[in-house]
């Protein structure tokens, strides 16, 4: 299977166009397999699974990782 993901060979950037670069006008070619994105969404999936209870940790954690650990003024 092809990857739609392209990456550019002069800045490194990573896009889903086939012609240039939008940042450099560079040219792309697809990145090797060992090489993939940061997931910026893992964070949010892992919060779901801990609410969800998918995941066990310890209360203090839970309040830390949710959120809802403040000080107290």
């Amino acid at each position: 299977m092809r990857s739609l993901l392209m990456r550019c060979t002069r800045c490194g950037a990573y896009t889903l166009r086939k012609d240039v670069c939008p940042k450099c006008g560079g040219l792309w070619s697809a990145p090797s397999t060992e090489v993939q994105p940061e997931d910026k969404y893992q964070v949010y999936r892992i919060k779901m699974r801990v609410m969800a209870g998918e995941i066990k940790v310890s209360e203090e954690t839970k309040r830390k990782l949710l959120g809802e650990a403040q000080s107290t003024t």
